[in-house]
């Protein structure tokens, strides 16, 4: 064999490029308000409007404009309402499914991303805030997020975020304004995750807190902005999945939720989700290859 003309050999690394990424940037007045939802994938929401009442996982608050929200999978969330009002924002979406094969020899990386019950709250200084947002507009200028460009400056990107992350996070627990009536509603959510496990109602809910069922559901609506037993069935929904991606059985998440039969809980999961339990679990939950 003449090894002139043999050609070297070369480690690559390939991971999926498709779907890596979505960025928009919006100023409207919604006419028909999005309610509490969570996704997939992580939301980097960064608010250029004040938000009055954003419902994110289990706290209501006030949050100032300037706040970079980064909502992870499976959060449950809500972030603006009124109707005639205008709110000003860029949202970058990111593929987690892409984040863990890029990221496959570090787990660790971008955690904050993926963990569903810790989103962060974000306060950038003025420096800060033009350097992040600058990041996310020639994002928006890609048409293709898969392409060489939009890959390497989405790299750009988050490390910038890792920077702002390690830098603020320390200060994110921290809880923005919560008026006396949002606090309420906070301590009744915090109630519905302590007991996602079990058949949650609304009487339940006011008996526990010694409130009249009506009045607890026009608290509960005011400031959720949904009822309190839609907003139990979006968190059970919501951790579901969660589970089912972690390889949970169909009949383990039933039961781990605490609904009653099967049917019942697959008829919820699919109108929530579009898909069967069984299907999502399919869909998502991969196997880590045998050694």
């Amino acid at each position: 064999m003449d090894n002139k003309n043999t050609k070297k050999r070369t480690h690559v690394l390939s991971f999926p490029i498709t779907s890596s990424f979505d960025a928009v940037y919006r100023k409207d007045s919604p006419a028909t308000p999005v309610g509490p939802h969570s996704h997939n994938g992580v939301e980097l929401y960064f608010t250029l409007s004040d938000l009055p009442d954003v419902l994110l996982n289990d706290t209501v608050s006030k949050v100032p404009a300037g706040t970079l929200l980064i909502i992870p999978p499976f959060c449950v969330h809500q972030l603006y309402h009124e109707a005639g009002t205008v709110y000003e924002r860029y949202i970058l979406s990111i593929n987690t499914a892409w984040l863990d094969a890029v990221f496959f020899e570090n787990k660790e990386n971008f955690s904050y991303l993926k963990q569903s019950t810790t989103p962060l709250l974000l306060t950038p200084d003025t420096a800060g805030k033009d350097c992040l947002l600058s990041h996310i507009r020639t994002l928006l200028s890609f048409p293709d997020s898969s392409s060489p460009k939009a890959l390497a400056n989405l790299f750009l990107f988050l490390d910038e975020l890792n920077n702002t992350v390690n830098r603020l996070a320390p200060e994110s627990n921290r809880t923005f304004q919560i008026s006396s009536t949002q606090k309420h509603i906070n301590n009744i959510i915090a109630y519905i995750h302590a007991h996602i496990s079990e058949p949650l109602t609304v009487t339940d809910l006011a008996k526990h807190f010694y409130l009249h069922p009506d009045y607890l559901s026009r608290l509960f609506k005011k400031h959720a902005h949904t009822t309190a037993s839609r907003y139990i069935t979006l968190q059970k929904i919501a951790t579901a999945q969660s589970l089912l991606r972690d390889g949970r059985t169909v009949a383990e998440v039933q039961e781990a939720l605490g609904y009653s039969g099967y049917a019942h809980f697959f008829k919820t999961f699919q109108k929530n989700t579009g898909i069967s339990p069984s299907k999502y679990r399919a869909q998502y939950f991969k196997q880590e290859p045998m050694p």
